[in-house]
């Protein structure tokens, strides 16, 4: 009889000592439900050509005067980018900065639903953006995979602003062309007074919730340097830091806008 009370109770406790545990677990973790996201994304894809051909950083080409050469930079801010319909903003960035040597040479931001025949952008930065009259400005402020961070070596320190069309080349000026090129060019083109505004029209892209959506622009290398017959002769005129070769600097900001087109 003593052995049966003792092997009672000590089920008894085990019982009691599961119950315990058992009311002191914790409820079940339910994650919160997550408001849907109604809006989709829009991918703007540009697909730099040089004679409709597929532009490749560092390789050679037949440039716009007809010699072989190589471009070996070639980057640009864009900004105020707005994607309309029928007059209404979808969506829209405050600032990108594409750079034709990377293999990701797209923007992409959220849009509502609806159908975009429209695309607003801006070749280079407003004043509050490129820091002028702001004596407290830092790029160096900016985390690197920010637009405007210093990393992206496009401030000039020296000038106070950024450069907002940064293009180096090297060009073969040999009679028989078979030379590798040695002949340096370079457009830094950056000043306020040379933002310029543009549009794309007749897009017909549709922007659907939860999903992105391409557009992919044309971006043809040689319409920089020749626009309507006017063409810039990348040997005569070789070089523009914006302030020693103003013209020429607005020249080249100006077509590159115009070299954008719909493919």
């Amino acid at each position: 009889m003593k052995i049966k009370a003792i092997t009672t109770g000590f089920f008894a406790i085990v019982a009691a000592c599961i119950l315990l545990l058992t009311s002191c677990e914790k409820d079940p973790v339910i994650p919160p439900v997550l408001p849907e996201n109604p809006k989709g994304n829009l991918e703007i894809r540009f697909m730099p050509t040089m004679n409709n051909v597929p532009l490749e950083i560092n390789s050679l080409f037949q440039g716009p005067n007809g010699l072989r050469m190589l471009v070996e930079t070639f980057k640009v801010y864009l900004s105020d980018i707005q994607a309309e319909s029928q007059g209404n903003v979808l969506g829209e960035k405050d600032i990108d900065l594409v750079d034709f040597s990377l293999s990701d040479k797209s923007i992409t931001f959220e849009c509502d639903p609806g159908t975009i025949d429209k695309l607003n952008f801006s070749v280079g930065l407003s004043p509050q953006q490129n820091g002028t009259n702001d004596p407290d400005f830092n790029p160096a402020a900016y985390e690197n995979s920010h637009p405007l961070s210093i990393y992206n070596n496009m401030y000039w320190s020296w000038a106070s602003g950024y450069i907002f069309l940064k293009i180096e080349a090297r060009i073969d000026t040999s009679s028989t062309q078979d030379v590798n090129p040695n002949f340096t060019c370079f457009y830094h083109c950056g000043l306020d007074t040379l933002k310029r505004n543009h549009s794309i029209s007749g897009l017909n892209a549709e922007i659907q919730k939860g999903s992105t959506t391409v557009v992919e622009l044309a971006v043809e290398f040689n319409d920089i340097f020749n626009n309507n017959g006017n063409t810039i002769n990348m040997v005569d005129d070789y070089f523009t830091h914006t302030s020693d070769n103003m013209e020429l600097a607005k020249q080249v900001i100006e077509n590159f806008g115009t070299a954008i087109r719909k493919l």
